[in-house]
């Protein structure tokens, strides 16, 4: 199992940086409010203390949370293999203070009730993507026949391989960010009662409300029980470099890709290692924007964003497309805020045909 090596210095600062930012826009809106004049301050529906103390007591249960997260980490850094030692190649993650604030967001969407709305469409066509392409190879595993093996590349936060899991699949699954691994290993060990944890993720978001609470409301978190074993332990690593492999070849029967796609440098490379990993006959869904957010800066940056034109074109060199469209989603966002961030994802299912993906695993 690949494991983060011990340098884990950057993402061990994630709270205190988080700390530091919420402590600074707390002061901000406690200076604003209490400099109105005592007109403005009639006009008030609530104390401007009273205001300030519930932005307070949101960043302190989002600390205590995030603290729990970074505990896992701690634990590692201080007992697991040195850097290097385990297949680690990635860098250390840049933490800044807007860390906290995604990783927050990632839970209210993979684990909330509130993020249902956000996730569910492109569960739904994922998973029904598998129902339409390999529902006789599901049936035969459930009586007892060959397990359906399912790769789950960018698990995040482990949502979907959840999900695939539910269906009676056999699940693999990589993720590449340090923090989301262990936010991962987080719910799958620690979240076996549901709604046992509880986040405050928009207590800092003071604009774009409709009432004067939405920003501090509490989000019980996980939505359902994830007792031990119903998420599939994550390899640590860039899915691109583990399955570079021999063995990996024609391994598996789906590969399941959500959000995942355009967070590689080459997304030509991506393509042909879900091509080397699905059998011929194997299934690739994907849902997703092509947002091509990988870190990098403007002058010295190796990603290469193409057209869905284009990279369908690659696509299918090796799958045939038997199904895709565009769908209109929300992604991460404040369900109760006025502004909102809407993708257009693209959808697609594709079955893999015998064209070798050449370059990856030591095919020629």
């Amino acid at each position: 199992m690949e494991l983060p090596g011990r340098q884990l210095t950057a993402e061990l600062e994630m709270v205190s940086v988080y700390t530091s930012h919420a402590g600074r826009e707390v002061e901000r809106v406690r200076r604003n409010l209490s400099g109105l004049s005592a007109d403005d301050m009639a006009e008030l529906l609530r104390k401007p203390e009273e205001q300030v103390q519930k932005m307070e007591t949101s960043v302190a249960t989002n600390v205590s949370f995030l603290e729990r997260i970074t505990a896992r980490m701690r634990k590692h850094a201080e007992s697991g293999p040195a850097d290097g030692a385990s297949g680690d190649k990635s860098d250390a993650q840049v933490v800044t203070s807007k860390t906290a604030q995604e990783l927050l967001n990632a839970f209210m969407h993979e684990w909330s009730r509130e993020g249902g709305s956000e996730r569910s469409e492109g569960l739904r066509r994922l998973l029904g993507a598998l129902d339409a392409n390999l529902q006789g190879e599901l049936e035969a595993a459930r009586s007892g026949g060959k397990a359906v093996r399912v790769l789950c590349p960018s698990a995040q936060l482990g949502r979907l391989p959840f999900e695939l899991l539910q269906k009676g699949c056999v699940v693999e699954a990589c993720e590449a960010n340090r923090i989301m691994y262990f936010a991962n290993e987080f719910v799958r060990c620690e979240c076996a009662v549901a709604e046992e944890h509880c986040i405050q993720p928009y207590g800092l978001n003071t604009c774009n409300r409709v009432k004067m609470d939405d920003h501090v409301r509490r989000l019980p978190i996980p939505d359902v029980a994830v007792p031990e074993g119903l998420i599939p332990q994550t390899r640590f690593g860039n899915f691109i470099q583990l399955y570079d492999t021999a063995s990996s070849r024609a391994s598996f029967d789906a590969v399941v890709t959500a959000f995942a796609l355009d967070t590689s440098s080459n997304v030509f490379r991506y393509v042909r290692t879900v091509a080397h990993c699905v059998r011929p006959g194997g299934v690739w869904a994907n849902f997703g924007p092509l947002a091509y957010d990988t870190e990098h800066d403007e002058a010295h940056g190796q990603s290469v964003e193409l057209s869905w034109e284009e990279l369908r074109f690659a696509v299918s060199y090796f799958f045939e497309i038997k199904d895709e469209g565009f769908v209109d989603t929300f992604h991460r966002g404040n369900p109760e805020s006025m502004m909102q961030c809407q993708y257009e994802c693209v959808f697609f299912s594709a079955v893999r045909n015998d064209k070798p993906a050449s370059g990856i695993g030591g095919t020629a």
